[in-house]
């Protein structure tokens, strides 16, 4: 039996470099406070319930994510409550939960995916992360079309599937990387930012008409924002998968394509960042060119215009959280790797 050779790790010191982005960071008005909202709602949803596991939950700052992100939100506590709640749900599947099968697992995806029918009729929850989902979709859904709920529910599902995806073949992930082309694919889905940015029209109200939305024109938008901020995530969170030993982030891959040093990965990853975010600019002005043939009326055409620049407000919003944030600096490890230390085995 050949044996196995465990990758070269990056060193624990590496540090991301600097990241361009054009786009003014701007912060929610409301955000003081929405920290503490946050830490009051996982602990009334029964979602944390030690005191050590709420320190680490507050000092992470999701509240404060979201009111970077969702900087002119007319509703930051609902899609405050969604980031909290999707992160938790992240590491859960792809960090925090470290016990049980795959087929486990995976069960545990259906009963979360239970909680988004389209008609609002869902199951009886089986637990306070089930429960929470289904709340959160029962408020959000209730406000949108039925082509939004449908979009929602497609990349929640896309999220969910692609996090855990690597736990069907957890050897592999650790073994080597992805080539860049199943790499791009699989981060797309696996980011939550397709998710994230349907909330957009949740936190503002102001839904993207349907007609735009499914367009190849507004996609090829998104697409780019997703690569940015996924790709700007893996730099940062360098130290976090190195604790874990997880070979399937940017640098990994990079570095595996073109035998690189980790510093030059990181350095090659960050000009790929700044060619898509110029990629992203020009895809926008593109779409706005091209306004007139979609043939909607001022108000519709408004809360195109208005998503576009809510897209770029997303990317400098994620990387300024980034930039601020303890939970990629102060990482804490184990025989395990880096877990969350708010994640509590009670959630299920």
């Amino acid at each position: 039996m050949a044996t196995r050779t465990a990758p070269e790790l990056p060193p624990f010191t590496l540090e991301c470099p600097p990241i361009w982005c054009p786009v003014p960071a701007r912060t929610h008005p409301q955000a003081d406070g929405i920290d503490d909202h946050l830490l009051d709602w996982v602990k009334r949803t029964d979602l944390i319930r030690s005191r050590p596991a709420a320190e680490r939950f507050h000092s992470a700052g999701f509240g404060e994510f979201a009111a970077r992100v969702y900087p002119r939100a007319t509703q930051l506590h609902l899609v405050a409550e969604w980031q909290a709640f999707n992160w938790i749900v992240d590491d859960r599947l792809d960090e925090g939960y470290l016990e049980g099968t795959y087929q486990e697992r995976e069960e545990v995806v259906r009963d979360l995916v239970a909680q988004l029918p389209l008609d609002l009729r869902a199951p009886r929850a089986s637990g306070p992360l089930t429960a929470a989902l289904s709340d959160l979709w029962q408020r959000t859904a209730s406000q949108h079309s039925w082509a939004w709920r449908e979009r929602f529910a497609t990349h929640y599902v896309d999220f969910l599937a692609f996090t855990l995806l690597p736990h069907s073949d957890p050897e592999k992930s650790q073994e080597s990387p992805s080539d860049m082309t199943a790499f791009i694919r699989r981060r797309r889905l696996n980011s939550g930012c397709e998710m994230s940015f349907d909330l957009i029209e949740t936190a503002n109200a102001r839904e993207v008409p349907a007609s735009v939305a499914r367009s190849d024109a507004y996609r090829a938008v998104r697409l780019a924002a997703n690569d940015v901020i996924s790709w700007t995530n893996d730099m940062f969170s360098i130290r976090k998968e190195n604790a874990r030993g997880d070979q399937d982030h940017l640098a990994a891959v990079l570095r595996h394509d073109t035998g690189s040093t980790w510093e030059e990965a990181l350095t090659h990853a960050s000009d790929l960042v700044e060619a898509l975010t110029r990629d992203f600019l020009e895809a926008a002005a593109d779409l706005r060119a091209i306004r007139g043939v979609y043939g909607l009326d001022e108000d519709a055409w408004t809360r195109v215009d208005e998503s576009l620049t809510d897209l770029g407000e997303w990317i400098a919003g994620s990387l300024s959280w980034h930039r601020w944030s303890p939970r990629y600096r102060d990482v804490e490890t184990t025989e395990a790797g880096a877990v969350p230390t708010y994640i509590e085995r009670h959630l299920m």
